[in-house]
């Protein structure tokens, strides 16, 4: 595998590298002494540098935005790969030793590349926990340990073979019913800036309910997650139907936003907005089609009776549901409806409820007031301008649990008074970045047109679907707490301060950082 082994290949490198990248400056002596304090570790086996023929397939291994795999994209020195919590406390103090920025990757599905990339022209390492993935569930105490590389997939098999009437909300297709990810965990392992290993009682409950969301790799690395599991049923219902704007897709989603947060807690609804290949009366090639999505907790023939009875709009038969395990649901509204569960383990299948083609840009909004039918209009008009063709909007109803919890609870605030949530996704190939500019430029114009529809001071955005567009701290590593207000408020409201007060308090030298991470206090 080329691994890198420090008894025959250091004296190589450091030569290799005076010679060939940099001129013979401290860059060259930091990187060496940095390879040094990692050796004497014992993990140089797990240690990949640009010179390692398995570097580029370990970088991109979980790159889901392709539009950061570019020979301009900034990439790490070194990339280390743990396989033991001792690993991860090296790579702490190796790095602090020698003063080299740090990125934790997990599932690398971080929308802006933060955990594998860096705006800053100082050297970074990346620590992968590809290798840091157990799943142990216990089935008759209803929780589970999670470590940190594993992805949802393989956490919703792994629940799913010992038994499938449990389940994990996560942010999707439960949280109506049973709250978000972060309001399940009930302890954490967790490394800090020192190398501590603590848990939820060492820690303090501060520190607890800031790594429940508030901005990941601003405290610290989370190695694993004890979670509570919930009930599911053995059977759940779906639906998906598609309406144009021919058949009349504005008025019943006019009429959606007005019922579809007072659903029933066991329903996850859902709208996916596109546009698709038709001929029309007035001559258009395009039109805009709507597709309304839900998940019941419950048969099809109960779904069928609610829905003639809150939303006979939509028309929904019996025809229109399809019965089955709720990890098969996940299948279904995840566009994978005749695909095996094993593709959920597949760590590298690029298709998810949001993103479809390598190459995206994603913003969010939050709807607290229905949108006229006259905004949808100004819609669907740029929907069908051409740098739209691969644009995908999804609506999620709030409502049910989300409205109980309070917007303390964790740092996640967007909790009661939300209709629903927005978010916007332009795509295109990854052959095709080289005018991923304009796709932005496309999105950034859509995005100030929906600023009278959606939530106001601050207009808030969801943290999961990073935007760096919306701000970023400054990247000496110094950035004021007014500057860091600007994005911070967004994400997480008047939660915002209590995170700044604990990331000061447990990380103040600011060694956890990113372009969107939380920063200690400075003024």
């Amino acid at each position: 595998m080329g691994f890198l082994h420090s008894s025959s290949l250091f004296p190589f490198l450091l030569v290799f590298i005076v010679s060939f990248s940099w001129p013979i400056t401290s860059s060259a002596d930091i990187y060496g002494d940095f390879l040094h304090c990692l050796s004497s570790s014992s993990i140089s086996n797990l240690v990949y540098t640009q010179m390692n023929s398995s570097y580029s397939s370990i970088l991109e291994s979980t790159i889901h935005n392709s539009r950061f795999i570019t020979p301009t994209s900034p990439k790490p020195w070194v990339i280390v790969t743990p396989l033991h919590v001792s690993h991860v406390q090296a790579t702490i103090r190796c790095s602090k030793i020698h003063g080299l920025q740090l990125r934790t990757r997990s599932g690398g599905h971080d929308f802006e590349g933060v955990s594998y990339i860096s705006e800053s022209e100082s050297p970074f390492v990346i620590i992968d926990l590809a290798n840091l993935r157990s799943v142990q569930v216990d089935v008759e105490n209803e929780v589970a340990w999670v470590q940190s590389g594993a992805i949802m997939g393989e956490l919703y098999c792994e629940i799913a073979q010992k038994n499938r009437t449990l389940a994990f909300p996560g942010y999707g297709l439960l949280f109506r019913k049973y709250g978000l990810a972060a309001d399940n965990v009930i302890d954490a392992e967790f490394i800090d800036a020192n190398g501590r290993i603590l848990n939820r009682k060492s820690m303090g409950e501060d520190l607890f309910w800031a790594i429940r969301g508030g901005s990941g790799g601003s405290f610290g690395i989370v190695l694993s997650w004890k979670i509570k599991l919930v009930h599911v049923g053995e059977t759940v219902t779906v639906f998906s139907i598609s309406k144009t704007l021919e058949q009349n897709a504005t008025q019943i989603l006019h009429r959606w936003q007005y019922i579809s947060y007072k659903f029933p807690d066991g329903m996850y609804p859902s709208i996916t907005i596109s546009t698709t290949n038709t001929t029309t009366q007035d001559g258009r090639n395009l039109t805009v089609v709507v597709t309304f999505s839900t998940m019941f907790l419950g048969r099809a023939n109960e779904l069928v009776l609610l829905m003639q009875n809150i939303f006979s709009e939509l028309g929904l038969t019996s025809k229109d549901c399809n019965e089955m395990s709720f990890v098969e649901s996940i299948l279904a509204l995840g566009l994978l409806p005749n695909q095996n569960l094993e593709i959920l383990l597949d760590r590298n299948y690029r298709v998810s409820f949001l993103v479809a083609t390598p190459s995206f840009k994603t913003k969010s909004d939050y709807v607290k007031k229905p949108i006229p039918e006259i905004g949808f209009q100004g819609i669907w008009s740029q929907l069908l301008e051409p740098e739209a063709r691969g644009a995908t909007f999804n609506f999620v109803a709030y409502g049910g649990k989300m409205d109980e919890f309070p917007e303390s609870a964790v740092p996640f605030p967007h909790r009661k008074g939300n209709l629903y949530k927005i978010s916007y996704n332009i795509r295109w190939r990854e052959d095709d970045n080289v005018n991923s500019e304009r796709y932005i430029a496309w999105m950034r114009r859509f995005y100030s047109y929906m600023k009278p529809f959606v939530s106001k001071s601050p207009r808030e955005a969801y943290v999961n679907y990073r935007d760096l567009d919306i701000g970023k701290n400054n990247e000496d590593g110094y950035t004021t707490y007014a500057q860091m207000s600007v994005w911070g408020r967004k994400y997480f409201k008047n939660n915002f301060d209590r995170l700044v007060k604990i990331k000061t308090k447990i990380d103040p030298e600011n060694f956890f950082w990113h372009q969107q991470s939380i920063s200690p206090y400075f003024g």
